[in-house]
Formats: C-alpha cells, structure tokens, sequence
C-alpha cells in the first residue's frame, strides 16, 4: 500500500511504498520537474522525453521514514 512521505527539505509530497529495504517505489502526486528544487536545478535529468530526476533529500526523506517506522517497510 502506498503512504504519503514528505520531503523534509521542500515539503513535496509524494506516495511511497516499501517493498522491502532495498526496493522503493514513488509516486509523485505533481509533476516533479516543478515540485522538486531538486530535480528542477538540474535540466539533464530529463532525457528525451523521460523524467529520470532523483532528488537526494526525498530519497533521504524516506530512508528516514522507514527507519523510524512511519512507512511500512515487510519483514
């Protein structure tokens, strides 16, 4: 099940769901390339067409959400 995860650095939010520690699935609730500072500051990420942004601090952000238990992350 997807949970909402706020960025802590820009406050985006986003869905996320836990497939376990190493698999992380995002779904971006707006268009990332105007929601993320991130992502936005740097125009390679959008290569022929296709958005392939990875902002550090939300990837932070849910790292941190997992660990302290407010995304389910299965056993």
């Amino acid at each position: 099940m997807m949970e909402p995860v706020e960025c802590d650095r820009c406050g985006t939010c986003v869905l996320v769901e836990k497939n376990s520690w190493h698999h992380t699935s995002i779904q971006w609730r707006t268009d990332p390339q105007t929601a993320c500072e991130a992502d936005r500051a740097n125009p390679e990420l959008l290569q022929r067409g296709v958005w392939v942004g990875s902002c550090p601090p939300l990837r932070d952000s849910i790292r941190r959400a997992a660990i302290d238990g407010r995304l389910t992350v299965p056993d």
